[in-house]
């Protein structure tokens, strides 16, 4: 299972990065004709906003998950007992993976239905096809929710990379 949700995250991770070069790409082109006086019909906003973004942002998460890239802020549970920190992580890593497993269920909810409608957006220029990006949030939804159960490493033990640069203060 581990190494089918490693195979998981890294092609989440390459499809966000694929929408942070396309991006790029796309406004820097947008700007260029711009700067060329040329009247773009190129959409970017509407591109960026319904799927570049949403990859870009929600296909990462299970990745900097798995390598530990989020945020963590122990400044009470560095000073308990480690049988009471494992206790602790078990109870929240828990918690955490049915919210994010509710999360991506009302995620697949949804982006089943705008899927069956054929959701898209009207534009200036036309009309632009939006349920795509949904199914990139309940995916990474339901990759997270797999992340936080699989996840069973026990806290790591106080050190002093782990304190806080206001020791001694």
């Amino acid at each position: 299972m581990a190494r089918i949700l490693t195979v998981l995250d890294r092609a989440l991770l390459a499809v966000a990065i694929a929408g942070l070069v396309l991006m790029l790409g796309h406004v820097t082109l947008e700007v260029v004709l711009r700067l060329l006086g040329v009247v773009s019909q190129l959409q970017t906003i509407t591109f960026v906003s319904a799927w570049y973004m949403v990859a870009v942002v929600f296909c990462a998460l299970p990745y900097a998950e798995k390598s530990e890239g989020h945020i963590s802020v122990d400044l009470f549970t560095s000073m308990l007992p480690d049988h009471i920190r494992h206790a602790i992580r078990r109870i929240s890593l828990a918690v955490i993976a049915i919210c994010l497993g509710l999360v991506a269920w009302l995620s697949f909810e949804e982006a089943w239905d705008k899927t069956l409608r054929g959701e898209i957006w009207e534009t200036s220029t036309g009309y632009f096809l939006v349920w795509p990006g949904r199914w990139a949030v309940a995916v990474a939804f339901a990759l997270l929710a797999l992340r936080f159960l699989q996840n069973e490493k026990p806290p790591q033990k106080a050190s002093p990379a782990h304190t806080s640069s206001m020791e001694g203060i």
